[in-house]
């Protein structure tokens, strides 16, 4: 008899615990579904959605020196940028655009003749196609477009000589994917794609002769085939803080065929904070790594660093000119402005 209750104590704890792990499971399986998962009511909308907004940015600074025994220069820059989007959505399609344009000038020194520098050139235009399958995966194809306005110097004196490093076109980056895009939610989405097609594309005859920007000498274009993911994410009102709002956007770029494991990487993240409803504060940063790309090497004075011979000589070249060293670096630019946001 103490052995029948036994066997039945043991056989409804048995059951019991069959029972709960099945519904533990069940939960653990709705639970994933929902996050890969959308309800089939959003691939039934037939309307048409369509969603636009543009922010204006405008900062200025200025420093004035005038008989100032603690010493200093004077200075003055302008700066600002513009961020639009305007994205459609109509039943299992769904189609995104944005533009992102900004320019700086600097002006450091004393007299009317000292020059405007530029210290912030970009034009970015970014277009992503989905197709809305069952799950949050879609079906994607992005086109992303980037170059600067006008020419770039490095110096005042590059500047008198007309030794500009890049200028319209020169270089210009367009880049074709077919992958998969990922949309938790507005504010988070991951696009990757296994078939990239990017370009490097340098107009200008004197750089393109020069071949920089990875480009070989005397051509205008280099193609790079591989694989790419793209990462984007938003926050308003950060740290439940109103009118603080934040972005950030990764991209990651591997060429299958020439040295996969150097990934070129662009990174920017932009904070703003909008007070009095016309004043913000906004700080912005932006890392570029392309290993293909060459840059002049200085050292911590500011002076050019040469190759040398086997000798320990400046090497030369045929024009009778030094060599200087040039390497893939770490592109890095900060700004950080106070001025006036336009909302549209």
């Amino acid at each position: 008899m103490e052995k029948t209750k036994y066997f039945l104590l043991i056989s409804i704890l048995i059951i019991f615990s069959s029972t709960f792990q099945i519904n533990v499971q069940a939960q653990d399986i709705k639970k994933w579904e929902s996050k890969i998962k959308i309800n089939p009511n959003e691939l039934s909308k037939d309307s048409i959605f369509r969603e636009k907004g543009t922010i204006v940015n405008l900062g200025f600074n200025r420093v004035g020196l005038y008989n100032w025994s603690g010493g200093g220069q004077n200075s003055m820059s302008i700066n600002g940028f513009i961020n639009s989007f305007l994205n459609f959505n109509r039943k299992k399609t769904s189609w995104k655009n944005q533009l992102a344009i900004s320019f700086g000038v600097l002006k450091t020194g004393y007299g009317n003749q000292v020059p405007w520098m530029k210290n912030d050139d970009r034009i970015e235009i970014t277009s992503k196609f989905g197709r809305k399958t069952s799950s949050k995966w879609d079906y994607s194809t992005l086109f992303n477009f980037r170059t600067q306005f006008t020419y770039g110097y490095n110096s005042e004196i590059e500047l008198e000589e007309n030794k500009y490093f890049s200028s319209f076109f020169a270089p210009a980056f367009p880049l074709l994917a077919m992958g998969f895009n990922y949309n938790e939610s507005d504010n988070l989405s991951c696009f990757i794609s296994p078939a990239t097609m990017k370009g490097t594309i340098v107009l200008d005859d004197s750089l393109s002769s020069a071949g920089v920007f990875g480009v070989d000498q005397g051509k205008n274009l280099r193609l790079e085939a591989g694989g790419y993911l793209n990462f984007t994410y938003k926050e308003e009102n950060l740290f439940k803080i109103n009118d603080l709002d934040f972005k950030t956007n990764l991209t990651l770029f591997s060429n299958y065929v020439e040295n996969p494991q150097n990934i070129d990487i662009t990174w920017e993240t932009l904070t703003s904070f909008k007070f009095k409803k016309l004043f913000s504060i906004t700080f912005s940063t932006y890392l570029i790594y392309d290993d293909d790309i060459k840059i002049a090497r200085f050292n911590k004075e500011g002076n050019p660093i040469y190759l040398k011979d086997e000798n320990g000589e400046n090497q030369i070249d045929g024009e009778g000119n030094l060599v200087q060293q040039k390497s893939p670096l770490i592109q890095f630019k900060e700004a950080f402005s106070l001025g006036l946001m336009f909302n549209f």
